[in-house]
């Protein structure tokens, strides 16, 4: 029989023990966060109540979700904390300098090696909160007007936020940054990194009054209208050249077949003639890009945009432009002559893929590092091996009289640059012109079934030797 002193001794201990075994292992304590644009912190404490080491990571999200464009931050700290030790944490929270609702989310996972992927049965904590960034009333007028950048720039970290592209605006105006922090509310230091970057990276010099200076074309909407239409006049010769020469590609290619130098199975994969029986392939990228593309941009040079880069960073100073007025004004094609490889390479989209680059791809492209990337399933592309000195002679036999257009337009566009206040027609104005052309000239000719759109649109040639 239990005496009633024994009762009280092991009720008071089925407490404690209860008690004890609801504490959990980990508690965090409360979270104080800087909700301002830039580099940011959210700090709180964190004590280990268990009696083993603990290994913590600490991931912070800032998803912009309303606005376009739509950025997103991520960022990854690792905590190593003692059994019964508590330690403050200044965990990392970088806000981009958007306009619109964000939504913040700071999750820690219990872990047991820092290196391992994040499991969702890892995350014991989740904290919440929104974010709500309304532009100043002197910043409207300028976020009504959309501005681009050019393929897969547009999507970089460093310009896909709504202060990132004002900088460029607003630089070019004649803006300092003070100035600049003042209309778009930012904080001073956030604005001046952007502008370092910018710096860095030779989208822009400091003139000598301390003032920036663009180093490619801001292109404004009434220049962009203007080069529109030269590039659907061009388009239409393009159009109308390709269909008067398809008789002559065809024959090149009979000769091609008669003397062996191709074969005539069109599915012989290795067989380095076989793309050119897929006109549309060939017409897309081999044509307009690889021949006429580059003859009108760089003339006799590589036509090389992600040289020295990759597409995941994308960091293009001698083929940067920006342009007002949306899409209206782009146009959709993608194009990667590849560099720094053995043999001829290139990739082309006539629409821009999805692409997914590897977690560090950024610190990677800043130590100079190859930065692997992968197209999604939707972009998947169709791999062709290609002869260059076959393929050369097959575009050949589509250009007619295109050289003495190409010369006669690029005189046309310089001296629409020049009359918008550009000092010659850059690179970049190039290319944002011929890409204008160019898909434009796909469109038309499906449109009038000269050629048929083949899979996707997005391809991939490779050869066994230059």
């Amino acid at each position: 029989m239990i005496r009633p002193v024994q009762l009280f001794v092991l009720i008071f201990l089925l407490i404690n023990i209860s008690v004890f075994s609801e504490i959990p292992d980990v508690v965090i304590g409360k979270i104080e966060r800087d909700l301002r644009w830039g580099d940011r912190t959210a700090v709180f404490d964190v004590t280990n109540n268990s009696e083993e080491l603990k290994f913590l990571t600490v991931e912070i999200e800032i998803e912009f979700v309303d606005s376009n464009p739509k950025p997103n931050r991520r960022t990854i700290q690792y905590v190593v904390l003692p059994a019964g030790e508590t330690r403050t944490v200044t965990g990392r929270m970088f806000i981009p300098g958007n306009y619109g609702l964000a939504k913040g989310q700071i999750r820690i996972y219990d872990v047991v090696d820092t290196l391992d992927i994040l499991l969702p049965g890892q995350k014991f904590f989740e904290d919440n909160f929104q974010i709500n960034f309304h532009p100043p009333e002197e910043i409207e007028p300028y976020l009504a007007v959309t501005l681009t950048l050019p393929p897969r720039v547009d999507e970089h970290p460093d310009f896909d936020s709504h202060l990132s592209r004002l900088m460029l605006v607003l630089l070019n105006e004649g803006k300092s940054v003070e100035e600049i922090a003042d209309m778009t509310g930012a904080a001073l230091d956030y604005v001046q990194s952007i502008y370092e970057n910018l710096e860095n990276n030779r989208y822009i010099s400091t003139e000598e009054e301390g003032r920036a200076k663009l180093r490619f074309p801001l292109i404004s909407v009434a220049m962009a209208e203007a080069g529109k239409q030269m590039a659907e006049q061009v388009s239409d010769s393009l159009v109308a050249t390709i269909k008067n020469n398809l008789g002559n590609y065809d024959r090149v290619l009979d000769s091609m077949i008669a003397v062996g130098a191709m074969s005539t199975d069109s599915n012989s994969f290795l067989n380095g003639g076989s793309v050119l029986y897929f006109k549309y392939p060939v017409i897309s990228a081999l044509y307009l890009w690889w021949d006429r593309g580059q003859s009108f941009i760089t003339r006799s040079a590589p036509l090389l945009i992600y040289d020295a880069t990759d597409p995941c960073n994308a960091r293009i100073p001698n083929y940067m432009y920006a342009v007002l007025g949306g899409a209206y004004f782009n146009g959709t094609n993608y194009y990667d002559r590849f560099a720094n490889v053995p043999r001829f390479g290139m990739s082309y989209g006539d629409s821009l893929p999805v692409l997914k680059c590897e977690e560090n791809y950024i610190l990677r492209g800043q130590q100079g590092k190859p930065v692997r990337f992968t197209f999604a399933n939707e972009s998947k592309q169709e791999i062709f091996v290609v002869d260059t000195s076959l393929a050369r002679a097959a575009v050949n036999a589509l250009k007619g009289d295109t050289d003495s257009l190409l010369v006669e337009t690029y005189f046309r566009l310089r001296d629409l640059a020049t009359s918008h206040g550009h000092a010659k027609a850059t690179y970049g104005l190039r290319y944002w012109f011929w890409n204008l052309t160019a898909s434009r000239t796909l469109v038309k000719l499906i449109e009038q079934g000269v050629v048929e759109r083949r899979g996707n649109g997005q391809y991939k040639f490779e050869s066994f030797r230059y």
